[in-house]
């Protein structure tokens, strides 16, 4: 008799965690290059966890440079041009993914990658078909979930960007997760951005009163991203607010922030809350 799996955790306590591309990769650096020092770091916080987590990548130098010379986030690039540009960005996707399973495995957290590319659609840039039954399933049997954002089949457009951060919001609402962290490279949400003005004001929460003046405030990322930048983020993450999960944006530079979240100590961050 074949017995299923003994199910060891429960999705209600789901936290999805989101490093940052800016923080895990050297976001300015030709060739792409990880940040090691920043990944083993961050690998030690998480195995403090001691539960099965979505941990979601962002693409930082190894998916937007190689998206950007192909032309993604051009709307007037050519089909056939984007097609060509999929082996480069998977490329590099899969040696960053594979660089923190294995970096999380030598910290004792046994993790499973999931590439996008090989099971999402997209239609005009947005989800198309995301299945997630073998995602429930891995976390179900103990095993943290790693996936990237990536390039995906367009069903309109030959093939777009699906950004870590549309990944995190849509696989937390599918899964009513307890918290969303996203780790950036910033304190979280700031008035300005702090490389042109050091004097840019910090943002510790984000609710009725002022959603829509933040949504104006925030623009594009510094360097290259073909994800749509800080605004884009906010507006999905404030979608996540609305369902009652636990939101917090905060600098996954700093050593022992993620700790404390997961330990639930206070920490500088930007806290979404619409309740």
């Amino acid at each position: 008799m074949i017995c299923s799996a003994q199910i060891v955790f429960h999705l209600e306590n789901l936290i999805v965690i989101k490093l940052g591309g800016s923080v895990i990769t050297d976001k300015k650096s030709m060739p792409p290059r990880v940040n090691l020092k920043s990944l083993r770091r961050i690998a030690k916080e998480i195995a403090v966890c001691g539960a099965p987590l979505l941990i979601v990548l962002g693409g930082g130098a190894h998916g937007h440079q190689a998206a950007h010379k192909h032309g993604f986030g051009n709307p007037n690039t050519p089909p056939d041009r984007l097609l060509l540009g999929i082996p480069d960005i998977r490329r590099n996707m899969s040696q960053l993914a594979s660089r923190v399973e294995e970096e999380l495995s030598q910290q004792g957290v046994l993790g499973a990658i999931f590439s996008p590319f090989n099971f999402v659609t997209l239609h005009d840039g947005f989800i198309h078909n995301f299945p997630t039954e073998i995602i429930e399933q891995t976390l179900n049997a103990g095993i943290s979930v790693i996936i990237h954002g990536d390039v995906c089949i367009d069903m309109k457009k030959a093939a777009s960007i699906l950004s870590g951060d549309t990944i995190a919001v849509f696989l937390a609402e599918k899964f009513q997760a307890k918290s969303v962290f996203i780790g950036t490279n910033v304190d979280g949400v700031l008035t300005e951005n702090p490389e042109i003005n050091p004097d840019a004001k910090h943002i510790p929460l984000i609710d009725k009163t002022n959603k829509d003046q933040i949504l104006a405030l925030t623009g594009p990322s510094s360097s290259i991203d073909v994800t749509g930048g800080m605004a884009k983020k906010i507006s999905e993450l404030l979608d996540l607010a609305n369902h009652k999960i636990d939101v917090v944006i905060f600098n996954l530079l700093i050593p022992n922030r993620l700790t404390n979240l997961f330990l639930g100590k206070p920490i500088i961050c930007t806290r979404i809350s619409l309740n």
